[in-house]
C-alpha cells in the first residue's frame, strides 16, 4: 500500500519552493498566502522535516526540500500529462461536420448509422447552419457546402453536383382531373419553389422551363421556401410539384414515394464540395469522415 501525502500540501510546497515564495505560489494556485502556509506546514508535519526556513527576507529552502522539489514536480507533470491525455482523447473522438440543413435532414442523418458501423470510436456532431463557418476559428472539423466555389486557403475537394428534373408524389403523377403528362401539363399543377434559386439558374422554375423549351406556365406563382427539406415534404404530400434535387431526394426515388415523370435531364451548376483546413487530413477521424463520405457516393477518394 502506498504512503502518500496529501496531495493539496504537495501542490503547495511544490509551487512554493519553484518560485520561492508563498506569495507567488498563492497566485498560481488561486488561494491566499496563508493557505499556502498552513499547507506547507501540515506537508512538514507529515514528513517530521523542515522544508523551508523562514526568515525575515524570505524563505530559504532547506536540504531536504532541494533534494525532494524536483521529484514532487515530475511526479506532478506525470499527473498532469495522463490527464490531459484523457482528457484530450475524449474531446479527440467527437468530429464536428457542418452543412445546410436539407442536406443534413435528407442525405447525411439517414446514412450517419453506417458510418458509426465502421467507426465506433468516433461521435459525429452535426452542426446545420446557412451561415457560412470559419473552419480556421470556429470548432468545427469538416464543413459539406452547395454553392460555386470560393473558399480561399482551405483544403477543397469536389463531391459533385445535382441532376435536376420535374418531380412529384405518384399521386400528382395520376390526378385524374390533371395527369402529368407532358411538360406542358406543367401548367395545371402548383409549383413549389426553392427561395433561395437564384434567378435564371436551373433550380428556378424560369430558368429550368426555358432550358426545356416550354411556355404558357405562369412561374410566378406557387408557395415558396426557404429549406429544401420543407419543399420536398410538401412534394411528398401532394401540394405541387418541384424542381428535384437527384442528391437530395435519391432514397425517396428509389423508395417510390416521389418520381421524375420526364427523368433528371438536367445539372445543376452547383457543386457540392467539402471542406476542411489544410493538414486537416492527418487527423484519424477527419479522414474516415472523408473516406466514408466518398464511399456512400459511390467515388473513390483523391490523393492528398
Amino acid at each position: 500500500m502506498r504512503r502518500l501525502p496529501p496531495l493539496k500540501a504537495v501542490r503547495a510546497f511544490e509551487a512554493a519552493a519553484r518560485h520561492d515564495s508563498f506569495v507567488v505560489a498563492a497566485d498560481e494556485l488561486a488561494v491566499t498566502p496563508s493557505a499556502i502556509s498552513q499547507q506547507v506546514k501540515q506537508l512538514e508535519a507529515w514528513l517530521g522535516q523542515p522544508l523551508f526556513r523562514r526568515l525575515p527576507q524570505g524563505l530559504m529552502q532547506t536540504d531536504i526540500a532541494r533534494s525532494y522539489l524536483p521529484q514532487l514536480t515530475q511526479a506532478l507533470d506525470i499527473i498532469d500529462q495522463a490527464s490531459r491525455a484523457i482528457v484530450s482523447g475524449q474531446a479527440n473522438r467527437t468530429l464536428t461536420v457542418t452543412c445546410l440543413s436539407s442536406f443534413g435532414a435528407l442525405w447525411l442523418a439517414p446514412r450517419l448509422h453506417r458510418f458509426y458501423v465502421a467507426n465506433p470510436g468516433i461521435d459525429v456532431m452535426l452542426a446545420t447552419f446557412d451561415r457560412v463557418v470559419d473552419l480556421e476559428t470556429e470548432d468545427v472539423d469538416i464543413a459539406i457546402r452547395y454553392g460555386f466555389g470560393n473558399y480561399p486557403d482551405l483544403h477543397v475537394e469536389e463531391l459533385g453536383a445535382d441532376d435536376l428534373g420535374v418531380v412529384c408524389s405518384p399521386e400528382t403523377l395520376n390526378d385524374p382531373a390533371r395527369p402529368l403528362r407532358s411538360y406542358a401539363d406543367i401548367a395545371h399543377h402548383t409549383l413549389l419553389h426553392d427561395a433561395d434559386a437564384l434567378q435564371g439558374q436551373l433550380l428556378e422554375w424560369k430558368g429550368f422551363l426555358a432550358k426545356q423549351n416550354v411556355t404558357g406556365v405562369d412561374v410566378a406563382r406557387g408557395p415558396r421556401f426557404s429549406d429544401s427539406h420543407m419543399i420536398v415534404q410538401s412534394c411528398i404530400a401532394g401540394r405541387g410539384i418541384m424542381i428535384g434535387r437527384s442528391v437530395l431526394i435519391e432514397n425517396e426515388l428509389k423508395s417510390g414515394i416521389l418520381v421524375a415523370p420526364f427523368g433528371m435531364p438536367e445539372q445543376s451548376s452547383m457543386r457540392y464540395r467539402l471542406l476542411m483546413r489544410k493538414g486537416a487530413l492527418a487527423d484519424s477521424k477527419i479522414s474516415a469522415f472523408r473516406n466514408w463520405l466518398y464511399e456512400e457516393l459511390g467515388k473513390v477518394p483523391p490523393d492528398f
